[in-house]
Parts: C-alpha cells; structure tokens; sequence
C-alpha cells in the first residue's frame, strides 16, 4: 500500500532543516493557528521512527481526550494512514508501530498515575503539543525521560503552541531563554539556552490553508486575532476576566454522567440587540458546566420560547433579566416559568472570576463548552470602561459585547445562591474559589 507523499511548503522546508540540525536539542514552534508546525514536527517524527530501528517516541498533550483527538485520530493518522510502511496502530495504547521496532506513543499528562505510566519509558524524542497547557514542572518531570541512547542520533525536546501571556513560562523559556519566574527583577538564563531553537508561524506561512479558513481567522476580535493570526504573546489587558483561557475553561464533550447533573437556564432578553439564553449543569463537585447557548437578533420572544422548549427538555431553574417584565410573562405563556436574575453587576463579576480562577485542587470551578461560540467571543471582548485618568473608579463594564457574560452572570449568581433560587436537585456543596484566590491571580 502505498500513500501520498506530505509536501512540505516552503517554512516547512525551514523547520526540518533546523530540526535535523544536531546543535539544537529543544525547540519551540509558536505562533498562530493552523500554520503547519505541527504537522511538519509529526512527519519528522514519523521519519525519526521509520530510520532509528528502536526508538521510542512519546507525543502528548496535557488533556488525554484532546490528545485522542487530535494528534491520534485526525493529524497522525492522517499523515501516516494504517498499514503504510507496515505500520499498526494499536488502539487501546494509543501507539504506532513500525517493522524495525520503533514506537510512537500519544498520550496524556492530566493525570498524575497516566504520567507515571508513561514516564515508565525512556524516549528518544518528546513532542509536547500545546505546550502552554502544561505546565513547567511537568515538562521537566517529562525531560527526565529524555534518555535512549540511539547511535547517532540526538535526543530532542519539541514543544509548540498558539501564544498567551508574555508572563508565561513557556515565553520566558522558549522566547527569553530564562528560567521562569514571576519576578522580574531576579531573571536567570537557562543553564541549557545554547540548546533551544524557535521558530515563529504564522497562517500567512501555509499556502495550503483554504481562503476561507484564513478570512475566518482574520475575522477574529482583538485578542483573539492578535494571537491566533499573528502569533503574538500579549495580554487581555482592560477584559473584565483577563483570566478566562480557552485552553484552561473550553471543553469539546461533557463529562460521562452529566445529562443526570442539576440543570440551570439563563437569560438576557434582546431583540435589536442579541437575546441570550444559556444552559449549565453543575457537577458533583459544584463546578458549573455552561454546555449550550442560544444568540438570536430580531427574533420574536414567541418563536425563542418554541425553540427554548424544542432544544431539550428536562426540569431547569431559569433566570431572566427581571427588567424585562413583558418578555418574562410571554415566556410564562409559552410555558416556561423564569425567576428573577439578580442583576448586581459588581458582585456578579467578581462571582464569575472567582470560578474561572483555580481553585485548591488546581481546577477552575468554570467550563464552557467549545460550541458557545458567541460566549467565547465575549469573553475577549467585555472590557471595563475607562476616562482620561484611566479605568472608572467604579469599575463599571463597557455596555457592548455583554449580552451571554449577563447571562452567565445570572446564571453563577443563582447557582452559588441555592437558599435564593433553589434548585433543580440537591445542590452539592460548593465552594468557590476565595478573594485570596483571585488576588493570587492579580
């Protein structure tokens, strides 16, 4: 059987000479979406396999699902399909196998006994994909097994990523070349800096992405383009949850067992502006799960209502902007039964950062699933108002891009508030992060 040659495009060409170049020994590819870095950094570690009889391999990512997904199921297979080469995908394992005896194993680092399973092996390369996912302690821990010994060939570790903060390590290590800290007076360079390779991509690098792909991404809101189109590391600086991190907070499936979880619905009423309604769930453990949303113009409160009832059914504690009181009664009409939100914006802001921030077991109490694309947009977009000496002392929102963060502000304020609202089942008990918490983050 035989398959398609990959061809690589020109800074594709670039990155494997540096990757074949001995003097190197860790590398970062950094930059935006879907310009081709991982894709070259798999097909050398195919021909890595396919050349060193032996060698061990190890891709991961931090999320074992993610990991399943997408460099098992749709990139690595991909570009080497079952049965080219003599290859075997064996597929509890989640490992490729070669005639000559080598290995590439895909794996997950989001568990502490996976981790050690994994770390079992010595590899003569690690790929970690999104590396800004995990973080420095469990490279390191991961570097340890960086150890067969391959006649001529050199061990390397390949990290890449889209671009966060200029404050995180992988900046700082792979950018900077320091060791990372959160104090910048006391910078130390890497022992290792001369090892360390980077390259930076961008869509623009790959000829191969679809025009609409590209437009779609050039489309993007401010920092959301910033990163995912020019490959920069900034901030969300002046966002009301400078927090929020889709890597950290967006899910692509819920958790086995959810459809059984206490069910929430909230809503902002819109009709030239957009009407929001949002779904949640709240696991065992009293984390929110918003896991579905609904974003309409110029839709009668009639027609949202039918289409409300027709998306799932199920008891559900809703909450509704209480100042609507003729949207709130159609609603009743049509058979949906609403309370009223509590609308205190301060309080509720600070009750959403307190779940996106980590609590003690180093979980946020906040997940949005991937589908709430308006949501997601939002995040990146609600920004605090500011005058000429700066931010209000108020600290009041800008009234633009906040029509699904006031529904999830009512939302997170009728779950933390059982005695007030009720809810769909005994509630578990929940405990926020705490103010000290959120300073940490600040």
């Amino acid at each position: 059987m035989k398959s398609k040659r990959y061809k690589l495009f020109p800074k594709q060409k670039d990155a494997w000479k540096l990757l074949e170049d001995p003097a190197f020994r860790r590398y970062l590819f950094d930059g935006g979406a879907r310009s081709g870095k991982t894709d070259v950094i798999l097909v050398w570690l195919i021909k890595e396999a396919m050349t060193r009889p032996g060698a061990r391999i190890l891709i991961a990512r931090w999320r074992l699902d993610h990991a399943r997904t997408t460099l098992w199921n749709l990139s690595l297979k991909k570009i080497l399909p079952p049965g080219i080469g003599g290859v075997r995908y064996h597929e509890s394992a989640m490992e490729a196998r070669f005639p000559n005896g080598s290995m590439i194993r895909v794996g997950g680092l989001d568990d502490a006994e996976r981790v050690d399973k994994i770390l079992g092996d010595e590899y003569l390369h690690i790929f970690i994909n999104e590396a800004t996912q995990v973080s420095w302690d469990t490279v390191t821990k991961v570097m340890t097994r960086l150890s067969q010994q391959i006649a001529g060939a050199v061990r390397k570790l390949i990290l890449d990523c889209n671009p966060k903060g200029p404050q995180h390590w992988l900046h700082q290590v792979g950018v900077q070349h320091v060791q990372p800290s959160a104090d910048r007076r006391s910078v130390q360079p890497l022992p290792d800096a001369a090892a360390w390779a980077r390259m930076h991509w961008t869509p623009y690098d790959n000829p191969y992405l679809p025009d609409d792909t590209l437009r779609t991404l050039e489309a993007l809101p401010g920092i959301m383009r910033r990163r995912m189109l020019n490959g920069e590391w900034c901030n969300n600086e002046g966002t009301v949850y400078p927090m929020f991190d889709p890597d950290l907070h967006c899910v692509d499936e819920m958790p086995p067992g959810s459809e059984d979880w206490p069910r929430y619905r909230s809503i902002d009423f819109g009709f030239t502006n957009p009407f929001c309604c949002l779904w949640g769930a709240v696991d065992g453990d009293g984390r929110l799960w918003v896991y579905r949303e609904l974003y309409r113009r110029e839709t009668q409160i009639a027609e949202l209502a039918e289409i409300i009832k027709a998306t799932e059914h199920g008891h559900f504690r809703t909450v509704a902007d209480p100042e609507d009181s003729g949207a709130r009664d159609a609603l009743a009409n049509a058979g949906i039964d609403t309370m009223e939100a509590d609308k205190a914006v301060s309080v509720g802001i600070q009750a959403v950062q307190l779940r996106l921030v980590k609590a003690g077991d180093d979980r946020p109490r906040l997940f949005i699933h991937s589908g709430c694309i308006n949501m997601i947009s939002e995040f990146f977009e609600y920004r605090w108002a500011e005058n000429k000496e700066g931010r209000n002392a108020d600290e009041k929102p800008v009234k633009d891009s906040d029509h699904a963060m006031d529904a999830l502000r009512y939302m997170v304020r009728a779950v933390d508030n059982p005695a007030v609202y009720g809810a769909a089942a005994a509630p578990a008990e929940f405990k926020p992060g705490s103010a000290r918490d959120l300073a940490r983050y600040f």
